[in-house]
């Protein structure tokens, strides 16, 4: 019997854990699935989303740096996917390929795990890509004051902005200055949603201060598990939170949609924990 495949693109993916969470959860439920890696250069991805509707590819996640230029091949996008402008996880029914977004679910998720609490916090946001959509998609439910986005690519964080419609946010350039030291250390709450710092040498900024011992900072990577922007951040007294946890609940997201059956978060943790 043919297995019934599932997998991730993007570029690069040597870091990626996703084939160890979801390989486990086949094994335990005696599923004739697989989950593989797809490493697709850009001149490669029309192609791949081509053959993927002819081949027995059930579904796959989608990770950087395709997560809008993905949605142009797309049969149907759901509506929170569309509203976010990022796909990362696709469905494959009878050669239709229809896009859905559940990092968000994933960061939300995160969130209440950690008890994070932001209504009325100033919130400082690294980056303003597919990652950073759903980031800001799930920080406007939660109602802080400001949503201050710092991003190399001003137009970029505008276009953010305005897609999603953010009353409460606030566009800086990334570079080492005064003004972004003064937002950071009067953050309650800061995130990096850039892939910087998956080399485990770079950051996308350095902080010199916190606001108080205890505030949490959240990098998006989850390998390295701490991050050059988590070590820093931790020597300043913060709590450091790392993408894993995002990771499985956006997975467990991703599992149902292609198969119709809950995932199991202890199983994954498991699997995770035996990776030398």
């Amino acid at each position: 019997m043919e297995k019934n495949i599932t997998g991730l693109i993007g570029y690069p993916l040597s870091h990626t854990l996703s084939p160890y969470m979801h390989n486990a959860v086949f094994k335990k439920y005696k599923m004739n699935w697989e989950y593989k890696v797809f490493e697709l250069k850009k001149n490669e991805l029309k192609n791949f989303i081509k053959n993927m509707k002819k081949e027995n590819i059930k579904g796959v996640n989608v990770t950087v740096p395709y997560k809008q230029e993905i949605m142009k091949y797309l049969d149907t996008i759901d509506k929170g996917a569309e509203k976010i402008g990022a796909v990362n996880t696709i469905v494959n029914i009878k050669g239709k390929l229809k896009g859905y977004n559940t990092d968000y679910l994933g960061f939300e998720e995160s969130l209440k795990k950690h008890k994070i609490n932001l209504k009325g916090k100033d919130v400082v946001l690294f980056g303003a890509g597919g990652a950073a959509h759903a980031i800001v998609y799930v920080l406007q439910k939660h109602k802080p004051r400001i949503i201050d986005i710092i991003n190399i690519d001003i137009p970029m964080a505008e276009k953010l902005v305005k897609k999603l419609k953010v009353k409460n946010a606030r566009v800086w350039y990334l570079k080492e200055s005064e003004v972004i030291d003064a937002l950071v250390e009067g953050a309650d709450f800061i995130i990096n949603a850039t892939s910087v710092g998956l080399d485990k040498k770079s950051m996308p900024y350095k902080i010199k201060k916190i606001k108080r011992k205890g505030i949490p900072v959240y990098d998006l990577i989850y390998n390295p598990p701490v991050t050059p922007f988590l070590k820093q951040a931790k020597k300043k007294g913060a709590k450091i939170i790392n993408g894993l946890d995002m990771l499985i609940y956006q997975g467990m997201a991703s599992f149902k949609i292609w198969t119709g059956r809950n995932s199991d978060y202890n199983t994954i943790v498991k699997a995770l924990s035996a990776i030398k």
